[in-house]
């Protein structure tokens, strides 16, 4: 099962890099290239209190697509994606406390099985998807840390 990950630290506490990680209304005000759109399915939900089972509706790479909630936590997001060409993956947002709790080990992966995962091995297509995560959480840095 080919995994791609990225990390980044921080200069923040895991609690206030959840709380913009998880405000997905404003991610247009901070990061416009690679989510476009993450909403709670259920829109009396907060995406603060999603629970497994819960769905999201994404739209990554101008791919529309529902996910299902299996874990969230103060230092976890982990969802399971929609089987696509017999691929699926659960992509895991983790929240890491460092430097005393002063700082977070922000660290985003995906985990792909299926007939053709192989494809998206770092070598080949997860290549892409690293840059995309890259940019995703040199993003979120820049926010959290202009917030704190």
């Amino acid at each position: 099962m080919p995994v791609v990950e990225s990390s980044i630290e921080i200069a923040a506490p895991p609690a206030k890099v959840r709380e913009i990680f998880l405000d997905f209304a404003k991610y247009s005000e901070w990061h416009t290239a690679w989510i476009k759109k993450l909403e709670c399915e259920d829109s009396s939900k907060s995406p603060l209190s999603l629970q497994p089972g819960d769905k999201v509706k994404c739209n990554i790479e101008n791919f529309d697509f529902v996910a299902e909630i299996m874990e969230n936590t103060e230092g976890l997001l982990l969802w399971q994606g929609p089987p696509v060409f017999t691929v699926s993956g659960r992509h895991s947002f983790r929240m890491e406390p460092v430097n005393d709790g002063a700082s977070t080990l922000f660290t985003q992966a995906e985990d792909l099985s299926g007939l053709l995962s192989f494809l998206a091995s770092p070598y080949l297509l997860g290549r892409m998807m690293k840059s995309d995560f890259d940019g995703f959480l040199k993003d979120l840095k820049v926010r959290a840390e202009a917030s704190t």
